[in-house]
């Protein structure tokens, strides 16, 4: 993974961006090795999760357990089901983060292009997936 864009961060917020990035990693990491509570612990219970689909030219909506059935899909469908990050930028607006990441995500021998952009809320002390959009 590509280092952090963390350039624009103020200082005052810098462990708030290592935070970010810890649960960015750790959202990358359960992805990669389908562990489902991992990845739900990433997302805030009401979180949605929409993707563009090229395809279809539309807009589709899942809730946490839909998009965490549609990671194990793709892990039963092929050897390995991994998104790469090739960046992490970073913008704070208050206790929110919209975070920005390219990636590949690799399908057994095929790797597509896409990009997620996330929103977080610094709660209870703790940062959470509000939102994620993403397409690929």
């Amino acid at each position: 993974m590509t280092s952090p864009a963390f350039s624009d961060v103020p200082s005052e917020r810098a462990s708030d961006a290592r935070d970010v990035e810890a649960l960015i990693g750790k959202y990358l990491e359960a992805v990669r090795t389908c562990d489902e509570d991992a990845l739900r612990s990433t997302f805030d219970p009401s979180a949605n999760i929409s993707h563009y689909y090229v395809k279809g030219d539309s807009v589709r909506v899942n809730d946490v357990d839909g998009f965490i059935g549609v990671i194990r899909s793709l892990h039963a469908k092929y050897d390995n089901a991994e998104e790469k990050a090739k960046a992490i930028e970073v913008r704070f607006v208050g206790p929110l983060a919209s975070v920005r990441v390219p990636f590949g995500f690799v399908m057994g021998p095929n790797t597509l292009e896409g990009e997620d952009i996330f929103n977080l809320a610094l709660c209870k002390g703790q940062w959470i997936i509000i939102h994620k959009s993403y397409y690929l």
